[in-house]
């Protein structure tokens, strides 16, 4: 791993280490004052300010502002990505990234350059998620009482049924048949619907079967659904690994 960092470097610096970075497979990092175009499926400009502009050997360029998570633009992996010096001292640098399908060019254009560097970076490692459905399904079968409710017990896990495989079928401390319905996202009306038809097909034959819906978490819409068919919403809290987005616009919202 090698890391370069220079700052306040001057044109020729900037063109050296972006250069060099971009033809060896390195990440290009540079925090600059920059203006930004955006010509492809729609068009966008963004005015002067300071961000962060990030480079990778897969194609990907990425333009951040100082505030968020998501970049304000960014040009996926695949795309040539060159830099062009100005025409003069006084003229700005010119980064741009250019895709043939769909064929779009982004520009940025570093008015004043604070810092440049290039990471020399290796990671081959597979991201290994935490908090999977299949995780979801063996804490439940595992600890029901804990997950669920006091008493209650796995009859069968992933019994077949007509509409499809019905997650957990159990028993309450009372004997009563309950259905479960576990959902790794947030439960929506679409999945409060599965659940209801499952819930139809069992109280056929008994009407006192219970319904649960299990997720980490459900918006008071999807709640107010479930009472209002006799059936409980329960919440994994520890499951809860969602992440919020923030609504931020990007130039390619110009379409």
């Amino acid at each position: 791993m090698t890391v370069e960092r220079f700052a306040s470097p001057d044109a020729a610096t900037v063109a050296r280490v972006v250069g060099d970075g971009l033809r060896e497979g390195a990440v290009v990092s540079i925090e600059a004052e920059c203006e930004v175009e955006y010509d492809g499926r729609s068009g966008g400009y963004l005015g002067p300010g300071d961000r962060l502009v990030v480079c990778k050997p897969d194609g990907t360029l990425l333009v951040h502002r100082p505030s968020g998570h998501k970049p304000v633009n960014w040009m996926p992996g695949g795309a040539t990505i060159k830099l062009e010096p100005g025409e003069s001292d006084e003229d700005a640098p010119l980064l741009y990234a250019r895709r043939s399908n769909p064929n779009e060019f982004l520009r940025v254009y570093l008015q004043d350059v604070y810092s440049v560097s290039r990471f020399d970076a290796e990671d081959a490692v597979e991201y290994q998620e935490r908090g999977t459905e299949a995780e979801m399904h063996e804490y439940i079968e595992s600890n029901p009482e804990t997950a669920l409710e006091a008493g209650i017990r796995i009859v069968e896990h992933e019994r077949e049924t007509q509409y499809g495989y019905l997650d957990f079928f159990a028993q309450d401390a009372d004997g009563t048949p309950v259905v479960v319905e576990v959902k790794r996202r947030q439960a929506t009306l679409n999945h409060f619907d599965q659940l209801k038809r499952y819930m139809e097909l069992y109280r056929e034959s008994n009407p006192e079967v219970r319904g649960m819906l299990v997720a980490p978490s459900t918006s008071d819409r999807v709640k107010r659904a479930l009472r209002d068919n006799d059936m409980e919403f329960v919440r994994l809290a520890e499951f809860d690994v969602e992440t919020r987005e923030a609504s931020e616009t990007t130039l390619t919202d110009f379409s």
